[in-house]
């Protein structure tokens, strides 16, 4: 009995003796799990301290261009805006007096008449030359005041041509806008990619660490690695979509495509704008409906125009010329004998087929279409402006919404990764949270500049997104 208590004594040492070294073996291997996961964490958090340093160092070294110095940028160098200023300057020469036939035209005529009369009997006069020079000048003093309306349709068309080109000059402008802000929200998106596919990395390294000391299984690692590698795709399609931005910012700029640029993503709202502001103002300044209002005038004028060839023509015509005759073929100028003229002239077309009274009728209903049509404009910019003005109020109220759902997120991924570092949170829940993350940082990135772009178009309606002289140019006559 004694011996084989001693023996059981003695097993029952050696199994204590034997899980004291197992329970020391696990706390060595859960502290040299703790030290490695520690150890690449600070990997980690270095490559990511790395990585902004390197960021911010090469953004400092580009210029940051703001919204104001890309829309002087483009004013100054854009090709589409130099043409329209081109076609604004050439409506304007048009706008001349001379061209609606209110000044006299003066011609300087010569001539030079050689003949040969076979059949003259008198001697010495069967060939001569008869050589003059004639200035004479031509005036309509009434032609049924046509061009009277003639100028003032000039007019009206330098107008168009001023409204056109401000048109086309807005519309570049809000252009490179919109590029401007595509590609600070492709800067951002590219931001927050980077920083999902860094947790995704730092996850999967955890779970191969995990599974190495026997503290998770294979699929754990599958599916960190596969989350891995959906991140990276997102991170590629995210700097493709930033330097397809980068270029089509370049080229409204008139720069070299590849030019690397870096922008102010800062964006702040216009809070003194009011609706019925914005729409007394489109129908003061916006310039696709100030076309339409003057199209009405051209068409007035265009029909009284066409009823002035109802009306006589009276114009007035003096010349004052040199003329001398010699024998043979001789163009002599020894002796020139001058002489005056004066002439009124009276032209009134009886019948022509009727084609001024159908001219006439059909200008009468050129112009009802262009006062229906002018209508229709109005009506339209109301409904742009009302449309794009709730529009923008639901962007705004969507931001704040997206301010909110960030914060809520951002809590509650901080939370998942407390839970899930501790083990008491599964890797589809950790993911989840972090999708969770990213989707509220693009969201919030996407609605504030998509209500800036709806501000801005706004401004365009008021007549408050290009002022006048930039419009016209510093190099405009």
């Amino acid at each position: 009995m004694p011996g084989k208590e001693g023996r059981k004594k003695k097993n029952n040492d050696r199994n204590r003796k034997r899980g004291f070294q197992e329970v020391k073996k696990e706390e060595a291997m859960a502290r040299r799990i703790g030290r490695a996961i520690s150890c690449v964490s600070l990997v980690f958090a270095g490559a990511l301290l790395f990585l902004g340093v390197f960021l911010v160092s090469s953004l400092s070294a580009t210029e940051r261009l703001s919204l104001e110095d890309a829309v002087v940028e483009a004013l100054a160098n854009n090709q589409d805006i130099q043409v329209a200023r081109g076609e604004r300057e050439i409506s304007s020469n048009n706008v001349n007096i001379g061209n609606a036939g209110l000044l006299p035209k003066i011609d300087l005529v010569g001539s030079m008449n050689y003949q040969d009369n076979e059949k003259t009997s008198s001697p010495g006069f069967n060939e001569f030359t008869t050589t003059s020079v004639t200035l004479q000048a031509n005036y309509t003093l009434f032609d049924g005041l046509g061009n009277i309306y003639t100028f003032r349709k000039l007019k009206s068309a330098g107008k168009i041509g001023r409204f056109q080109a401000r048109n086309t000059i807005e519309g570049v402008i809000l252009e490179v806008s919109e590029a401007f802000y595509k590609f600070a929200n492709a800067t951002e998106q590219v931001v927050v990619a980077e920083e999902a596919l860094a947790i995704s990395r730092d996850r999967l390294e955890r779970a191969r660490l995990r599974a190495e000391y026997g503290q998770a299984n294979t699929l754990e690692v599958l599916s960190a690695s596969v989350d891995v590698n959906a991140d990276s795709v997102s991170w590629k399609d995210a700097m493709l979509d930033m330097h397809n931005a980068n270029r089509a910012l370049n080229l409204l700029l008139n720069r070299p495509v590849d030019t690397s640029l870096s922008v102010k993503k800062d964006v702040s709202f216009d809070k003194n704008l009011r609706r019925e502001e914005v729409l007394q103002g489109a129908k003061q300044s916006f310039s696709a409906y100030l076309i339409a209002r003057e199209s009405v005038k051209q068409a007035e004028y265009e029909l009284g125009i066409k009823r002035a060839d109802f009306f006589p023509e009276v114009g007035v015509q003096v010349g004052y010329g040199f003329s001398n005759t010699e024998t043979g073929f001789d163009a002599g100028t020894d002796d020139l004998s001058g002489d005056f003229s004066a002439a009124l002239t009276l032209d009134f077309n009886l019948f022509n087929g009727f084609q001024s009274s159908i001219n006439s009728q059909n200008a009468r209903i050129e112009l009802q279409n262009k006062k229906l049509l002018e209508q229709k404009a109005l009506s339209e910019l109301e409904k742009q402006v009302a449309d794009t003005w709730q529009e923008y109020l639901n962007n705004l109220d969507i931001l704040e919404f997206q301010k909110k759902n960030l914060e809520t997120a951002e809590l509650n991924f901080r939370r998942s990764k407390e839970l899930y570092v501790l083990g008491q949170l599964t890797t589809t829940a950790f993911r989840e949270a972090q999708l969770n993350l990213i989707d509220a940082r693009k969201s919030i990135a996407s609605a504030g500049y998509d209500a800036k772009i709806l501000e801005l178009r706004l401004k365009r309606f008021a007549g408050k997104l290009v002022t006048e002289e930039d419009a016209v140019g510093s190099d405009s006559r």
